[in-house]
């Protein structure tokens, strides 16, 4: 197998980069979001009583989006080192890592499941429960700035040779192509 490319993002775009774009994205997507929401919606009067709830969403959704990469994994049946780690002994990091090679194919979907779960699952919340839009709208554009990340990945894995493998290393990952 050889390196067909290395993908770094930290030394590719640099990390606070990343984190504006991040930041400028979630402010585009909330806005993308909630708009067509409460035009659609404009007759519902916006409820305050879930606060709690939301704030709870907000302090799980690190978490539940790392969780969320792992569910190709446990469906398909491969191999994945996972680690938890505490933060100020409050918050929840989920570290994940791959023992194999995987397919192109693969990868992608691993990288995509969070977008398109939590993305599926607040816009289901907005049409079921349309007076707490407003919450929904910032999940959901928070989920989009944690995605950037990995939509920027995924973009790479796209170009890349058909037949190729990814293998993740410490910094990012490496595409591996047969020669």
């Amino acid at each position: 197998m050889t390196c067909w490319k290395t993908i770094n993002l930290s030394k590719d775009y640099g990390f606070h980069r990343i984190i504006m774009i991040s930041m400028i994205s979630m402010l585009i997507t909330f806005i993308l979001f909630y708009l067509p929401m409460i035009l659609m919606y404009s007759s519902i009067e916006p409820k305050e009583d879930g606060s709690l709830f939301f704030l709870f969403s907000l302090f799980l959704i690190y978490p539940v989006h790392a969780l969320l990469h792992i569910l190709p994994f446990w469906i398909t049946g491969k191999k994945l080192k996972l680690t938890f780690k505490w933060v100020y002994g409050i918050i929840p990091i989920v570290s994940t890592r791959s023992k194999n090679a995987l397919s192109k194919p693969f990868i992608i979907l691993v990288m995509g499941t969070p977008f398109l779960f939590i993305t599926g699952l607040m816009i289901g919340g907005c049409v079921l429960f349309p007076g707490y839009i407003h919450y929904f709208s910032i999940i959901a554009a928070i989920n989009f700035g944690l995605c950037v990340p990995e939509l920027i990945y995924i973009g790479q894995f796209i170009k890349a040779p058909k037949s190729c493998t990814v293998e993740e290393i410490e910094d990012g990952y490496d595409i591996l192509i047969q020669k």
